[in-house]
């Protein structure tokens, strides 16, 4: 088919049809599956812009069919289009995006043309992603749950009677999580044509143990496990200083012997200030042998 045989129509069906497949596609594979020659298909892309302003226009018109919704605008048209062109760029390349990082950037164009006034609110994200079809869509699914009858009765039954001995001021529970500080998130914000493909994760992390009361009134000092006792990042830096505690093993684990060396310390604090605790920890393996503590019920 010639250039010229193609209506306005024609091409926006074609560049429909090219936005079905993958990033990936190559023209050749393209002109397999559409039909159309890849001089035109290749024009068609580099020209998508105009053609699909052309059609707009088009439906703008009066006589234009009434079965077709016409394009929906923000009340900040010249941030809108910026946000939309920035938001294909980026996910061209694979980049993860997420609700703050739209918020920030639509404020960061606002900014730029000198709308001072403009705000980036939920509210006004959600529009702009209804707008331009745009969803959240995770990379893998999700995994199984936990056993919820087992936790139900234990919490329903034993807890209070533990429970009621306490104040919610001295009732704790500390656990760990692993931080996965160059890992990237596990979805991203996309067109919803768009189907995303998973990559490899890094698996660098450090372990983070958090301990708080009840009544939220009391949190205790990060503790952070890394696998290095001098990492580069703290040159002339004294980790006493910092302002979590900072400990190191080969593996980066919590282990019984430091969860112990924790307890200790907590332990003589709390015996400075006569009080009595309750922690409540899970059966994680460096949880199981727990010394004989003086101000805790365990």
């Amino acid at each position: 088919m010639s250039r010229k045989d193609l209506t306005l129509i024609e091409k926006i069906s074609i560049l429909e049809k090219i936005k079905a497949q993958s990033h990936s596609t190559s023209l050749r594979e393209l002109e397999k599956i559409i039909g159309t020659s890849k001089s035109v298909l290749s024009r068609l892309k580099n020209n998508e812009k105009d053609i699909r302003e052309q059609y707009e226009k088009l439906n703008d018109n009066k006589s234009a069919p009434v079965n077709r919704k016409r394009k929906r605008e923000g009340k900040d048209p010249i941030v809108d289009k910026a946000m939309n062109e920035w938001f294909s760029a980026v996910t061209e390349r694979g980049v993860r995006i997420s609700g703050p990082m739209l918020q920030q950037k639509a404020e960061f164009f606002a900014e730029k043309v000198g709308h001072s006034d403009f705000k980036a609110t939920e509210g006004w994200i959600s529009r702009w992603k209804d707008r331009n079809n745009i969803k959240f869509k995770r990379f893998h699914g999700e995994k199984s749950s936990a056993d919820t009858n087992g936790a139900n009765e234990w919490s329903l039954a034993k807890l209070p009677v533990i429970l009621k001995n306490f104040s919610p001021q001295d009732i704790y529970n500390a656990d760990e999580t692993g931080l996965f500080y160059r890992a990237t998130p596990d979805g991203s914000l996309c067109y919803k044509r768009e189907t995303l493909e998973g990559s490899k994760k890094s698996m660098d992390r450090i372990i983070v143990l958090c301990c708080c009361n009840m009544a939220g009134t009391d949190k205790k000092k990060l503790l952070i496990i890394g696998k290095s006792a001098k990492p580069r990042c703290f040159k002339n830096i004294k980790i006493t200083n910092l302002p979590v505690s900072y400990l190191a093993n080969k593996n980066a684990w919590m282990t019984a012997e430091i969860f112990t060396s924790w307890l200790k310390d907590w332990d003589k604090e709390l015996g400075k200030q006569s009080r009595k605790i309750l922690l409540i920890v899970d059966n994680a393996g460096p949880h199981r042998n727990l010394i004989d503590l003086k101000k805790y019920h365990t």
